[in-house]
């Protein structure tokens, strides 16, 4: 996957921010803003916080292709969210904190973990063979496991897209995500919140593998479309 540029990852970063952190800017905006920083249809300091901080941790994925997924790696995505995160970007929640999620399910508070817990938790989902199904299993492990004291769903599904990229997949993980309907990201969030309190992981895996991979071919044929238009 040489050659992938910021523009590429335009659909990881507008599925994250959409998703997870309520993004009101649309897609072709985020796009420009990656393309050349410009802030055309970005019409508040909190999206354009969280669009650069996307855009950080996007460029750190770029700028590491090929080196291993690790607990360091993690890490370092996780300091990038500077703007929109925690107080504390890159460092470990402690139980005392109290941190944890609220789901239609009730609340899911998991056990603190340190760096070498995130390292086994990594290990272990990056054991499997196939490297997409490992991305997937990268992403709701770190997602469930909230290691971090903000930012746990946006360092994890950067991560597993660093998995796909060293792996030459060609493909990139994003979020199933529409700017018609709410409808996809609410059945996404739903089987997610499933994962964290039933610990019934296949269901949301399934979505992802059906509605979340997107090909590197269709990214290009997306942006020759864009061009000629």
């Amino acid at each position: 996957m040489e050659g992938l540029t910021l523009t590429d990852l335009t659909g990881v970063v507008y599925s994250a921010g959409k998703v997870f952190d309520g993004l009101s800017s649309n897609r072709l905006s985020t796009e420009r803003f990656l393309a050349s920083n410009s802030t055309d249809g970005i019409n508040s300091k909190q999206d354009l916080f969280l669009l650069q901080d996307l855009r950080d941790v996007a460029t750190t994925v770029l700028e590491r292709a090929g080196a291993p997924v690790d607990a360091d790696l993690l890490i370092s995505l996780n300091s990038r969210i500077t703007r929109s995160g925690s107080l504390h970007p890159g460092q470990f929640r402690t139980a005392t904190m109290g941190i944890g999620v609220t789901t239609v399910y009730g609340r899911h508070k998991p056990v603190a973990i340190d760096r070498d817990g995130l390292q086994a938790l990594i290990e272990g989902s990056l054991a499997r063979e196939d490297p997409v199904a490992a991305a997937i299993d990268l992403f709701i492990e770190v997602a469930k496991a909230q290691p971090f004291q903000d930012g746990n769903k946006r360092s994890a599904l950067f991560a597993a897209n660093a998995h796909l990229i060293g792996h030459g997949t060609g493909t990139l993980l994003t979020i199933p995500v529409s700017e018609t309907s709410l409808k996809p990201a609410e059945r996404f969030n739903d089987l997610l919140a499933r994962a964290y309190i039933f610990d019934d992981h296949e269901p949301v895996a399934a979505l992802l593998r059906q509605d979340g991979l997107v090909s590197l071919d269709e990214i290009g044929s997306r942006r020759t479309r864009h061009r000629g238009s």
